[in-house]
């Protein structure tokens, strides 16, 4: 229990200090993001050959997981660009509003009805 403790508060952490990090490394949002992408897929990689996990199926999931991984880089950059060009506290802001965001989206792409207590 202790150790899912340990893990949860230095996610919190991490994430909090994203907007600090991004504010304080000199390098442009685009070219952060791309260091970024480059070192969770070579970090990927090697968890990924370490576990002997299975490789995608067909081509057809890897398209799925490239379009999720276009939108999630595009989400980054515009991240960054809003710490970079205002200040860390309105990137902040933005960043955590994703859940509330994600709760009116996610009934409209998957076509379902909207949920109340998800939004509140």
């Amino acid at each position: 229990m202790k150790k899912s403790y340990l893990i949860l508060h230095s996610a919190v952490l991490l994430t909090g200090f994203t907007g600090v990090f991004g504010k304080l490394i000199s390098l442009n949002e685009i070219t952060l993001v791309w260091y970024r992408v480059f070192l969770a897929s070579i970090i990927l990689f090697f968890i990924l050959k370490i576990y002997n996990l299975k490789m995608l199926k067909s081509f057809s999931e890897a398209l799925k997981i490239s379009k999720a991984g276009v939108l999630i880089t595009i989400h980054w950059i515009f991240f960054y660009a809003s710490i970079k060009y205002s200040n860390i506290s309105i990137g902040v802001v933005c960043y955590c509003l994703t859940s509330f965001f994600t709760a009116f989206f996610e009934p409209l792409l998957n076509k379902k009805k909207f949920n109340l207590v998800q939004v509140l």
